[in-house]
């Protein structure tokens, strides 16, 4: 338990529609007893006036600053504020917040603790404004009195290419309602298919690699359809390639679903093909609703999640501990592991260990995991 009453203050952009955006409303929501019962005031101060889709428990005191995305105007408008509130630890999300967190942290003596939600280098892969992102995480993020890492592979990047000392990262995987899930997941649809299907869930851009699912699909000939959930600038090309691939009456592209689960519920098993994931929430949201998974050996997560093992390496298709990792790019090893799945007996056996699985994602773990990351220095 903390020790000390100054307050603990959570910093990230802004509480619009995203991942990050979500699991810090998620943490808040969940750290209320801890943070009431060590009788430490919570504040959460947002660096951009956008419009919020994520709610901020009634508990904490929230700010609101004008930085419009500005490391300038962030500074200059956080500094003061922390001043004021003297908080015994920050801790932020996303890398703007981020920056700021550890360069204002020595100055008004509080520990700064970060977290980074997505893999550095693929995230960071672009033009000048991306190398500049890159060499700055380099620079600052050393300087955090800890980082957190959403997955071991997100973890092992800041640790061999940004000079993170590996003591100072901890592992905080995103958190889920398991309950709230199968909630959802019960909603009455009209428009899922007739037929079984396998589902894959996510945008239509080229790092889902939506592409290779088709090719495997094509390749597999299994019985089921394939119901794709999402919208993105490769829509057209992927539904021009199902009818190329001859399989687009049984492909269903049913768009964006603003509740994905009674489909990912009622379908058969789920199929990730991306090339490269911060922590792929998909998966675990799968296996929260016992659905077997194939997945493709991106970076980072499906590993960790499916062998239980980072770094990990696998050729064609891989029966792991909680599911069937796939070869990167390989169209055949993803074809070979719809095939392995034709058996109901192995869909069922997948099934159990999905289930359990699931468990180490909860909210009692994420709880554990966050109280401890809090004390680690008390």
């Amino acid at each position: 338990m903390l020790t000390s009453n100054r307050p603990v203050v959570f910093i990230i952009n802004s509480l619009e529609g995203g991942g990050a955006e979500r699991v810090m409303a998620k943490l808040l929501a969940i750290m209320e007893d801890y943070f009431s019962h060590a009788n430490v005031p919570v504040y959460l101060v947002l660096l951009d006036t956008l419009e919020e889709s994520q709610q901020c428990p009634p508990y904490v005191t929230k700010t609101v600053l004008t930085s419009n995305g500005s490391l300038k105007a962030g500074y200059q408008q956080l500094k003061p504020l922390l001043k004021t509130l003297s908080p015994q630890i920050c801790f932020s999300f996303l890398t703007r917040s981020n920056f700021l967190n550890i360069a204002i942290a020595k100055s008004l003596g509080y520990r700064a603790i970060i977290s980074e939600r997505v893999n550095t280098t693929s995230h960071l892969s672009g033009g000048l404004k991306d190398g500049i992102s890159r060499f700055l995480v380099k620079l600052l993020y050393k300087r955090a009195d800890n980082v957190v890492a959403v997955s071991e592979g997100v973890k092992a990047d800041l640790i061999e290419n940004y000079a993170v000392p590996e003591p100072k990262v901890s592992l905080l995987y995103n958190p889920y309602d398991i309950e709230q899930l199968h909630e959802l997941a019960s909603e009455a649809v009209t428009d899922i298919p007739k037929a079984p299907y396998i589902i894959g869930v996510g945008r239509l851009v080229k790092n889902k690699n939506f592409s290779l699912l088709l090719s495997a699909y094509a390749k597999a000939d299994i019985v089921e359809d394939l119901v794709i959930l999402g919208v993105g600038d490769e829509e057209a090309m992927l539904k021009a390639l199902a009818k190329t691939l001859g399989i687009a009456d049984r492909v269903h592209f049913l768009g964006f679903k603003p509740n994905p689960y009674p489909y990912v519920a009622k379908a058969e098993y789920f199929v990730s093909t991306s090339n490269a994931e911060g922590f792929p929430n998909a998966i675990v949201e799968a296996m929260c609703l016992n659905k077997p998974v194939i997945a493709t050996n991106c970076e980072s997560g499906p590993a960790e999640i499916i062998a239980e093992q980072y770094p990990y390496q696998v050729s064609g298709a891989s029966e792991e501990k909680n599911g069937i990792l796939c070869e990167l790019n390989n169209a055949q090893g993803v074809a070979d592991a719809l095939v392995l799945f034709k058996g109901s007996a192995n869909r069922a056996r997948y099934v159990e260990k999905s289930q359990a699985c699931a468990q180490q994602f909860s909210y009692a773990a994420f709880h554990k995991r966050v109280s401890a990351i809090l004390e680690k220095d008390d």
